[in-house]
């Protein structure tokens, strides 16, 4: 072999090995960036189950409180983690006018709950539900349940989930 043709086999050479390192930093690269898409995803489901944290939080409340006296907001932080909900409560109204047994005198309290999660890394999910809480209504206009329907028919301190749905964060 000439100088000439060593020359020329250095030349591929280094050429294939530059080709080689090329293609395992491309591969290095997309490997990293598939690791924060990854944590970022991570990061996004937290703030889901902070939100969705919040409004079983909020849920508890409104079971173990009257009506009137529902706190508006609440906040608090998921165990062991920097992620945080955020929930707004609103009384909307009574529905006077329930299928109930004979004599009861039952409304249904309707709220909104609207609950912002958010993780360690600042990704936000935000989650609106309403609920239906029965209770005891002096006021209430009592419409018979059976013998038409019995499984219509409300008892005081029941809790309907009516709606949940994730809704766009501003």
């Amino acid at each position: 072999m000439n100088a000439a043709q060593r020359g020329a086999t250095l030349a591929v050479g280094l050429v294939l090995l530059t080709l080689v390192m090329l293609l395992g930093l491309a591969g290095a690269s997309a490997a990293h960036v598939e690791r924060l898409l990854a944590q970022d995803e991570a990061f996004r489901e937290n703030a889901a189950t902070a939100a969705s944290a919040g409004i079983e939080m909020a849920i508890r409340v409104i079971v173990d409180t009257e009506p009137a006296d529902v706190p508006e907001h609440l906040t608090g932080h998921m165990p062991v983690s920097a992620d945080t909900y955020d929930v707004f409560l609103h009384l909307a109204g009574y529905e006077k006018a329930l299928p109930q047994a004979p004599g009861a005198h039952l409304a249904g309290a309707h709220f909104e709950i609207v609950s912002t999660g958010t993780s360690a890394r600042h990704a936000v999910d935000r989650q609106r539900a309403a609920v239906m809480r029965v209770v005891d209504f002096a006021e209430a206009t009592p419409s018979d349940c059976a013998p038409i329907v019995p499984r219509l028919c409300h008892e005081s301190g029941a809790l309907e989930r009516v709606s949940w749905q994730r809704i766009p964060v501003e």
